[in-house]
């Protein structure tokens, strides 16, 4: 699989500004392929039946086994490969803690162990749920000290669920206005639960198609920029904006302008033909936003 290199910064590898303009330009082709070539390990974590599997399904478009019912026996997780030639995305089915105390030591245990291999965390909570206390301390033990380099973004899954349930609005597609109340209730209680921005928390409906676009936004926000762009690749159109794809470009900008360092001024113009030249049909009609940016 192609897997580049650790991206946090070294800088035996930046460039150096007396190099030739022929080893600067190789050296940011191959800077700008490693980062379009990335494949991120994302962690999906939650309890049994929170719609972990459909909510993947529906972000990355590919059938993601569903999580056993049974006993809530997924005691190891399931990576899943989703991709082609090696480049892609891998999903983690991480089993979620709080539901039998025999199997928490276990899963606290699995979760110190899989948190470092992460490039992101989404927390999946169904929007009826009320226990937190052993996740939250999973979340602030395990999680938490790492968020520079992994963050994690709490999803509250199925909220058209949520009283009352037919306050939706059809033609709009959007909760009624008494459901947001409780919907927003619901974003306080997560928030002060694990002591979090509500920045960090989306709530969604995968079965009204709801919110999806707006947790990519997010997802795309958290990650660090030379990440970004890896998991915009893998999502389905139907949930990218414009915005979360000038962002991952903007991403590989700011993540090769850093590699560069002092070697920047001869470098920009290579990193920008090489990134439009790499970039898709899509995305070469957003550039000059994007430019508009720098």
């Amino acid at each position: 699989m192609n897997q580049p290199q650790n991206f946090d910064k070294d800088e035996s590898h930046s460039l150096n500004s007396n190099s030739s303009a022929a080893e600067i330009r190789r050296r940011i082709e191959e800077k700008v392929k490693e980062i379009r070539s990335y494949t991120p390990k994302v962690g999906v974590f939650g309890v049994t039946g929170v719609g972990k599997s459909s909510l993947c399904n529906a972000l990355f478009g590919k059938d993601v086994a569903a999580v056993s019912d049974v006993a809530a026996c997924t005691r190891e997780p399931k990576e899943i490969f989703i991709g082609s030639e090696g480049v892609g995305i891998k999903l983690v089915d991480v089993p979620g803690v709080g539901e039998t105390i025999e199997r928490d030591k276990e899963y606290f245990a699995l979760y110190e162990k899989l948190a470092p291999e992460l490039d992101l965390v989404i927390w999946v909570i169904k929007a009826d749920d009320r226990a937190y206390a052993q996740a939250e301390k999973a979340y602030k033990e395990i999680l938490e000290p790492n968020l520079k380099k992994c963050p994690v973004v709490f999803v509250i899954n199925q909220v058209d669920k949520l009283n009352p349930l037919r306050d939706w609005d059809d033609a709009k597609n959007q909760p009624g206005s008494e459901k947001q109340k409780n919907i927003d209730a619901k974003i306080f209680e997560v928030s002060k639960a694990f002591d979090v921005s509500t920045k960090y928390i989306e709530t969604v409906s995968v079965a009204e198609k709801y919110n999806l676009t707006k947790l990519m936004d997010t997802l795309v926000e958290v990650l660090p920029k030379e990440k970004k762009y890896s998991v915009v690749r893998e999502a389905v159109e139907e949930v990218k904006s414009e915005e979360a794809e000038a962002k991952a470009e903007k991403g590989i900008w700011e993540a090769v302008k850093e590699f560069a360092g002092d070697a920047w001024d001869t470098a920009k113009d290579f990193a920008a033909e090489v990134i439009v030249e790499t970039a898709s049909k899509v995305i070469k009609k957003v550039w000059k936003k994007i430019f508009s940016w720098f």
